[in-house]
């Protein structure tokens, strides 16, 4: 997680391309058409987030203490949870919780008594999804002795209500396979035993599991849990980032929680790549292919706010002066994830949007609230005209477009007008627009 990534991306661009169908350069008159069926469901969306260290993190203005000004703070959330639309967040615990086995617990700042406070303070702005794990495991903790870290899970979940912040979810372990590579029989046993431990003390948390760095290391863990059917009880989701590995794993991950009836979320990801929008245009495929081809309920980036000198790996970069702050920018995946956050809330649902000529054009429908939302990507070098179609409904009114670009940030653009449950409209070059219909009751 909070470490340089070096990712060669050729090969996962490729991919990306071939699943979504933007392999071949296309002109002007090459119409897209798509056709939207409001009666072939798919999953369910519960939202999208970022993992948060506090505020009070050294980590953040990379000195070792700089406050962040409460009116700051306000304007950060406000534009994370309320414009940005984001439900959730997955709190960072770093060691030292216990630095020794029988020693005290610690949940002094950063380690515990700062991140519930984060929480208690979101929740107003529209924070819903918390799932907070250790990004590291204490130095003693070995994969021989997992009852050791179940008590350890234990003291911190404790912690938690008693702070005021009953926990619904829970990540045991972020990135096993880059945490000394604990393996899947560890995270087996630890699910298994965790699970009738907190029952017992009268907690309904459910497990984020595994949180891996990849879907192929993912796919290993998450098979080993869910074959124990003790364990697959306490499983609420499955999870994975995809810093490595292919869609093709994306796929084998979705077809893993469809069998067990459980939702997959892609819970981190950043790029060092990510400098300007026409780069930046490669997390709008991927949000689209995940939520597509890998079928996830939700979508996560790494950090939602971060000083500027992790360049690329947030949503908003915060200036700092000498350990003073000066202000904060939103940057291109910041507009880019708003396409979607803003318009596709939890409880929506994915359905088919089918490309029915030419190709070259992202495009998914969600459908909630009387809503439909189609969401479309222009990726290419050329202005594209859009042909969309929506069946299984009737729509009323008209259709509300909002676009961002290199040159335009969540732009209104006019109103569409629908012919018999159908629009046009024109995407131009590296372009993402989405549409909002209302849907007749």
């Amino acid at each position: 997680m909070p470490r340089a990534r070096f990712v060669a991306v050729g090969a996962i661009l490729v991919a990306l391309a071939t699943l979504a169908g933007v392999a071949r350069p296309a002109s002007h008159e090459d119409a897209v058409s798509v056709r939207v069926n409001l009666r072939a469901p798919k999953q369910a969306i519960d939202g999208f987030g970022t993992s948060v260290r506090v505020w009070s993190d050294p980590h953040v203005p990379n000195v070792a203490t700089s406050p962040i000004p409460a009116a700051a703070q306000d304007a950060i959330l406000t534009a994370l949870y309320r414009r940005l639309g984001l439900t959730r967040a997955r709190p960072v615990l770093d060691p030292g919780i216990q630095k020794q086995l029988g020693g005290p617990f610690d949940f002094s700042g950063k380690l515990g008594e700062a991140p519930i406070a984060y929480v208690k303070q979101a929740k107003p702005y529209g924070l819903r999804t918390v799932f907070p794990g250790p990004v590291y495991l204490e130095d003693w903790m070995t994969p021989s002795d997992p009852d050791a870290y179940v008590a350890w899970a234990m003291a911190v979940l404790r912690r938690w209500r008693q702070g005021g912040v009953e926990l619904a979810l829970y990540a045991p372990l972020n990135e096993p396979e880059i945490a000394r590579d604990f393996p899947a029989e560890w995270m087996r046993q630890v699910v298994r035993k965790l699970g009738p431990r907190m029952r017992a003390e009268g907690f309904k948390t459910m497990l984020v599991v595994p949180d891996d760095e990849n879907p192929d290391s993912a796919h290993e863990r998450a098979t080993a849990i869910l074959a124990d059917p003790v364990a697959r009880r306490y499983v609420g989701a499955l999870a994975y980032h995809i810093y490595k590995g292919d869609p093709d794993g994306w796929v084998r991950m979705r077809e893993l929680a469809a069998r067990y009836q459980l939702p997959v979320w892609m819970t981190e990801y950043a790029s060092g790549n990510y400098r300007d929008w026409d780069a930046s245009l490669d997390w709008a495929i991927r949000m689209h292919t995940l939520l597509t081809a890998g079928g996830v309920s939700a979508v996560d980036y790494l950090w939602g706010f971060f000083g500027k000198w992790v360049r690329t790996d947030t949503l908003i970069s915060m200036d700092f002066d000498g350990g003073s702050y000066r202000g904060f920018t939103p940057m291109p995946t910041y507009w880019i994830t708003g396409q979607y956050s803003r318009f596709v809330r939890p409880g929506y649902v994915r359905v088919g949007a089918k490309v029915t000529s030419a190709e070259g054009v992202l495009v998914s429908a969600y459908t909630g609230s009387k809503r439909v939302i189609v969401v479309a990507t222009n990726p290419g070098s050329a202005t594209r005209r859009l042909r969309v179609a929506v069946a299984g409904g009737v729509l009323r009114g008209a259709v509300k477009p909002v676009r961002s670009s290199a040159t335009e940030q969540w732009r209104t653009l006019g109103p569409l007008t629908l012919r018999g449950g159908s629009f046009t409209a024109t995407l131009p070059p590296g372009s993402i627009t989405t549409f909002v219909a209302t849907r007749r009751s």
